[in-house]
């Protein structure tokens, strides 16, 4: 499926007010062409992450209450997506900034979603994993700190 495609399905579920819908709304995500992550920058990619990141945390919300274990693996079916598009060499690297942005806040989401369960002790090693995860990713990449001696370099 090319991208022009996959973002008129997506555009028509919102459109349509198909909220209730959600497992629709499933399979365009899953549908979704690699185009929408990447690896050149145009408006048409840029508007079709946007709404395929937006979709993706609709998912989770819908699922928090009802399976979180599903919405748990919503939130890790997202951060995968995010962490792949940052770590692909050829991906612009405007792309790679947003998806790391996204990700530190899904990363936040799902610790507190970990804190909010009942089972502590599986949740709470769930959310150990993350936060280790997060910081070698982080870490790999560099990319705090190339952000950071950016912004110091604009001054």
């Amino acid at each position: 499926m090319d991208l022009m495609t996959w973002q008129d399905q997506i555009s028509d579920w919102y459109e349509n007010r198909k909220h209730d819908q959600v497992e629709t709304l499933e399979a365009i995500l899953y549908q979704a062409p690699v185009s929408v992550f990447g690896p050149e920058l145009t408006d048409e990619q840029s508007k079709a992450i946007a709404c395929w990141l937006d979709g993706g945390l609709r998912v989770f919300q819908h699922a928090r209450h009802q399976d979180p274990y599903k919405a748990f693996q919503t939130l890790q079916y997202i951060s995968a997506k995010l962490e792949h598009t940052a770590c692909d060499a050829m991906t612009d690297v405007l792309i790679k900034d947003w998806c790391l942005k996204r990700l530190q806040h899904v990363t936040v989401l799902s610790l507190e979603f970990c804190n909010q369960q009942s089972e502590q002790t599986l949740w709470g090693t769930n959310a150990t994993s993350l936060i280790k995860a997060h910081v070698k990713l982080m870490a790999y990449l560099g990319w705090n700190e190339k952000h950071n001696i950016a912004k110091e370099n604009r001054r």
